[in-house]
């Protein structure tokens, strides 16, 4: 049980945060210390639009905190190109939401940051956590919330994979949306996402891409196809949790972990904003009752094996066989969601709570 009143956050992203303002309402003295001058995540790959499906209702009662507009929004088209055949996706069952990340005032990560310290949490920037030491020397029950710090994951010896890619950004007046490509030369996939105003595009793969194939992307697909240009581009290797069936863990000795370096990710298409709010509150209650937080997070991460598994099923693939069956297997999907909704709920259970927390 933890009992001491004052509590070490490390690290001011989503989960983080979650975790700080959860304490602090509980009572507790909350510091957070953070690697970076700002809130809101590595700021390379921030700021940031992440479209992931959520019930924003049930998900803020349980991580008590109201979320909607804003910080959250309704996507309200999501056009979907499989080796060049235009899907549109039928939204009605989807529960997806473009969530603005980052320092921008309206993202969820500043949002976080004014609930926090207006419950009193202290946050300290510029604290530069990396090695074993650093975090063997932080009060037991301290709470680690790295997010993609490759030097957290291995001086907790936690395994990662890498990955690597292309973040864009810019403007737009186009809403809140998205679009999704699947191509035989982008490897894994490459997505944009719009919402109050802002554009944020990824083109990644878990292998190393290459600047011919970004260049290629960035004008046939993101600007032939959809008309959107990123003012600028910035070239980023970074990390996920999926190296291992066994990465979701709640502690690391006498440290409670949460976030991205916890494994609550969705494993297959790398959804983590979900996740990271989940395994905050989490977190927050394994300081107080450890045996009732790890029966959450052992529920609440149960998919991951199954998705992860899928995963290395779909890439296994040939490119050939899968270019010549996708398109027609989306668009059946596409044109019968009604029927496909149990399944879609089934696949989404894999992002840690979703289906769980779906009102």
């Amino acid at each position: 049980m933890g009992n001491s009143k004052e509590v070490i956050v490390v690290g001011a992203g989503l989960a983080g945060l979650t975790a700080a303002y959860n304490l602090a309402c509980d009572g507790k003295d909350v510091t957070v210390l953070e690697r970076y001058d700002q809130v809101g995540g590595v700021p390379v790959a921030h700021p940031a639009v992440d479209v992931t499906p959520m019930d924003e209702i049930a998900l803020g009662r349980f991580i008590g905190v109201e979320l909607g507009p804003p910080q959250v929004n309704v996507c309200e088209n999501w056009n979907t190109y499989v080796y060049a055949h235009k899907i549109q996706i039928d939204l009605a069952h989807m529960n997806l939401k473009c969530v603005e990340r980052g320092s921008h005032k309206t993202s969820l990560d500043y949002f976080l940051y004014q609930k926090c310290l207006e419950a009193g949490v202290k946050f300290e920037f510029g604290k530069h956590l990396v090695t074993q030491s650093d975090f063997a020397n932080l009060p037991p029950d301290s709470i680690i919330a790295t997010g993609l710090l490759h030097e957290a994951f291995e001086a907790l010896h936690i395994p990662y994979q890498k990955v690597f890619g292309y973040l864009g950004r810019g403007k737009t007046g186009k809403g809140n949306q998205c679009a999704v490509w699947f191509h035989d030369y982008i490897l894994d996939y490459a997505y944009y996402g719009a919402a109050n105003g802002y554009l944020f595009c990824l083109f990644f793969a878990r292998e190393p891409v290459r600047e011919s194939e970004w260049e290629t992307f960035k004008e046939k697909q993101l600007k032939g196809q959809e008309g959107m240009e990123c003012s600028s581009w910035v070239y980023h290797e970074g990390l996920v949790p999926t190296a291992s069936l066994k990465n979701p863990r709640l502690f690391a000795a006498d440290k409670i972990l949460a976030g991205t370096i916890s494994g609550m990710m969705d494993p297959f298409a790398l959804f983590g904003v979900h996740g990271s709010l989940v395994s905050g509150k989490i977190a927050a209650i394994a300081h107080k009752d450890k045996a009732k937080a790890y029966e959450l997070f052992k529920r609440y991460t149960r998919y991951f094996p199954r998705n992860l598994i899928l995963k290395r099923v779909v890439d296994s693939i040939p490119v050939s066989l899968r270019k010549a069956t996708m398109p027609a297997q989306v668009k059946f999907i596409s044109r019968h969601i009604n029927y496909f909704k149990n399944a879609l709920t089934l696949f989404n259970k894999a992002i840690p709570g979703y289906g769980e927390l779906v009102s």
